[in-house]
């Protein structure tokens, strides 16, 4: 199989870094939250490139972060040397079209609204569940969850999504990607650890629910609580994490500042392709950057048009990888 050189990546490296100026800032942010109403709020993202709205409603803003994405993906498909590495931010899509598709085979509803296009394969195929149009792990997850319970047919799904983003990373031979899949795992495992022991879950359900894959054997984090789980995250990204994880699970602390923790060890896992010049790094390191950039904006812009308060808003916001 194919392997890369860091200078091979020397071309689509400046010019992912050069686009970085155009990423929105923390200043930029401030500016969209401090904004008079939606539609000033909005104007603040011309400056990043996204398309002009009519008017900022809801269905406005996602349609603008949708057609966003898939330019994204469409342009640094291109431009890098590995197209794998683009698939590993693109999986997830997949995998959320698979599960409407799950849902619309089980209730009749249509969903069709929902899907996102931008994952590696067609949206609308997924949906009408042509298993020859998408990945073997895909199509075997797929089809075992064509019966039983809905919530474990999607664990089924979301193990699936995992195996195939360990599988990919492993065949770019990038120990970042590598580390970076295992971290997403470890974060995904120390959360279901959170819920599945504040809502009392049944064993079989955890099981299911827990990712093999990440650096911390999922095994281990069964029944951990207090110090025992405190040293579990020790001296990894989740370090901090892990103790609010271990507060919660005493009855103390925030969950939506555990939530913080995990998304922000990810973003700071990332934020190390800045100080790279060249390499899958950056590839990865950008597009982590755009998707922390998407779900900022839909934050900041969704609280605007609810009415909600400057200071709930800020509250609700992860790092970005700037």
């Amino acid at each position: 199989m194919q392997q890369y050189r860091d200078t091979d990546y020397a071309a689509v490296s400046a010019a992912l870094h050069a686009r970085e100026a155009k990423l929105l800032t923390q200043a930029m942010a401030e500016r969209m939250i401090d904004a008079a109403t939606p539609d000033e709020s909005y104007k603040t993202l011309l400056e990043c490139g996204y398309a002009p709205l009519e008017r900022c409603t809801l269905e406005n803003v996602e349609h603008a972060l949708s057609q966003a994405r898939r330019e994204l993906y469409r342009e640094v498909s291109v431009l890098a040397p590995d197209k794998r590495i683009v698939e590993l931010f693109q999986i997830k899509y997949d995998y959320h079209n698979a599960k409407l598709a799950l849902k619309s085979k089980r209730g009749g509803e249509d969903v069709s609204r929902l899907a996102m296009d931008c994952g590696r394969f067609d949206a609308q195929e997924v949906l009408r569940g042509e298993t020859s149009a998408v990945s073997a792990a895909m199509s075997r997850a797929s089809e075992a969850g064509h019966s039983g319970d809905v919530r474990m047919a999607e664990l089924l799904l979301d193990r699936a999504c995992y195996e195939e983003m360990s599988a990919l990373a492993d065949e770019t031979g990038s120990a970042f990607l590598k580390d970076y899949v295992a971290l997403q795992i470890d974060a995904i495992n120390l959360r279901t650890l959170v819920r599945a022991q504040r809502m009392g879950c049944e064993d079989d359900v955890f099981a299911a629910a827990m990712l093999p894959g990440g650096h911390i054997p999922a095994g281990q984090l069964k029944g951990a609580r207090g110090d025992h789980l405190s040293s579990l995250t020790h001296g990894t990204p989740l370090d901090g994490a892990g103790e609010l994880a271990a507060k919660l699970l005493d009855g103390g602390g925030s969950l939506t500042e555990f939530e913080r923790a995990c998304d922000d060890a990810l973003m700071s896992y990332l934020q190390r392709s800045r100080r790279t010049p060249f390499g899958p790094e950056v590839v990865a390191g950008y597009l982590g950057a755009k998707e922390a950039e998407f779900t900022a904006v839909r934050t900041i812009l969704s609280g605007k048009i609810a009415g909600i308060a400057a200071e709930d808003i800020r509250a609700r916001l992860r790092m970005s990888c700037l």
